[in-house]
């Protein structure tokens, strides 16, 4: 059962009573961004920030990194574009993040903020991240969820519908946030952690509630839709 609130200026929906138990606690959050839509602009990032702060024990930021590119070049772009174009986003994403993180008063606004290649240096993330690969290969309940979120990516940047062998291309970059999803009290060495996004995940909603026969969600682990009212938006926009 889904549940919305407001908290801090921001309107709140948890996918499960379970989720929003564990966003009560307010122990960690783990906050999203993603690259190339435009829906995350720098004020945004400033006031996510702020009210993970706020309304959390500790804050996180999560950028997509080196993934990115394999979704580019999966629509067609050329290696050295889809890097390139890859790196740029990433930046812009991660400067605004450690400058909102600096302006919450954060001492190391640096090591708050990660890629999929700076969690790799985690023993937690790169155990899971390597399971959720293994499973991958053999769990119809993963694959069919990661290759229909490479498949929604790869729509917005392909003009005609993305290939099988498009998707295999596309894939890394689910399986590298999945790792986030299930176990990011571990990943962040805490009891519990909500991640937040804009928008459910899709097809990752399925693992997010505990569907998968192989891999689920530790019971410290949340997640939660966090947007700001139509208002707000509206006015970052204008």
């Amino acid at each position: 059962m889904s549940t919305n609130s407001h908290i801090g200026g921001f309107v709140v929906r948890t996918l499960s009573d379970r989720h929003q138990r564990i966003l009560n606690r307010a122990e960690h959050v783990l906050i999203g961004l993603s690259p190339f839509n435009g829906y995350y602009k720098p004020r945004l990032v400033r006031d996510l920030v702020s009210w993970g702060h706020q309304h959390f024990d500790r804050a996180d930021v999560f950028v997509p990194g080196w993934e990115t590119a394999h979704t580019l070049t999966g629509a067609g772009m050329s290696p050295r574009d889809a890097v390139h174009r890859s790196r740029r986003a990433a930046k812009r994403l991660r400067n605004a993040a450690v400058d909102a993180l600096q302006s919450c008063g954060d001492t190391e606004p640096h090591m708050r903020v990660h890629t999929s290649t700076t969690l790799a240096g985690r023993g937690a993330y790169t155990r899971l991240h390597d399971r959720v690969r293994t499973e991958y290969a053999r769990d119809p309940v993963i694959r069919a969820a990661c290759r229909e979120t490479a498949r929604e990516a790869l729509r917005t940047h392909c003009t005609e519908p993305p290939s099988e062998q498009q998707i295999d291309l596309a894939v890394s970059y689910p399986l590298a946030e999945l790792p986030l999803i299930l176990d990011s009290p571990a990943i962040f060495a805490t009891e519990s952690s909500v991640v937040v996004y804009h928008r459910e995940l899709g097809p990752l909603t399925p693992l997010i509630l505990g569907r998968s026969p192989t891999v689920w969600p530790v019971a410290g682990q949340g997640f939660a839709v966090v947007t700001p009212p139509p208002t707000a938006v509206e006015r970052s926009e204008g």
